[in-house]
């Protein structure tokens, strides 16, 4: 299952979300939401989805909407964005809040179950998961229902944090500490059919912080 922890909610809260996420910025000094956006490296992120106006994309984990309201804006009104969260108590009605509040008639708000995000059955261009995948438990069945939404060809987007001392330790292991290795993460997705079209295990990388992220971009074979 996806497992929400208060320690990862306020992690994720305040490197990801915040109060102003939603405002315009201003023309002053970069606000939190810019910081934020440059902090994970949000362009590059939704530039390696690979999507364009009219393309339909699902955010699975998609906490409080901050990479949804993104998409929807890139996929603009003849495109659709799926934003799914597991967490009916914080998570969907926020979620519901931001569709209300800025109008986003291309967003369907999705509550998943363990294993199962949900998903179309078919036709997506991509999905995106970040800081998300290492807490999905069963995830051989989860990737099994993003393989089959998936069009041929269509991406699927990784970022997640890197492990420093357990990185050679079991999967449950890492887990226990909210990380993952992208060896691991690369192997389960070769397991479960996709094509690893890229990798950088330095995606993220502000030692100060001890910040560590990766990335990979996969796709379903064409």
């Amino acid at each position: 299952m996806i497992r929400r922890h208060s320690m990862l909610t306020a992690a994720l809260a305040l490197a990801l979300c915040g109060p102003t996420l939603y405002g315009q910025p201003s023309s002053g000094p970069p606000s939190g939401e810019e910081s934020r956006a440059k902090a994970i490296r949000l362009a590059e992120i939704v530039d390696a989805l690979a999507i364009s106006p009219g393309s339909h994309v699902a955010d699975i984990g998609a906490g409080e909407g901050f990479f949804t309201a993104r998409l929807a804006k890139r996929v603009g009104p003849g495109g659709h964005v799926f934003a799914i969260d597991i967490d009916d108590k914080h998570a969907i009605p926020k979620l519901k809040e931001l569709v209300k509040k800025e109008s986003l008639e291309n967003v369907s708000v999705i509550l998943s179950e363990p294993g199962d995000p949900k998903l179309p059955r078919e036709g997506l261009d991509a999905v995106l998961m970040v800081i998300v995948y290492h807490e999905v438990e069963p995830y051989k069945e989860m990737l099994a229902h993003v393989f089959s939404a998936l069009k041929p060809g269509g991406r699927f987007v990784i970022v997640d944090n890197m492990p420093h001392k357990t990185r050679s330790r079991p999967r449950a292991d890492q887990m226990k500490n909210h990380v993952l290795s992208p060896e691991l993460t690369e192997a389960e997705l070769k397991a479960a059919g996709f094509e690893i079209t890229s990798r950088q295990d330095d995606f993220v990388d502000r030692p100060d912080e001890e910040d560590a992220k990766w990335i990979i971009v996969s796709r379903r074979p064409k």
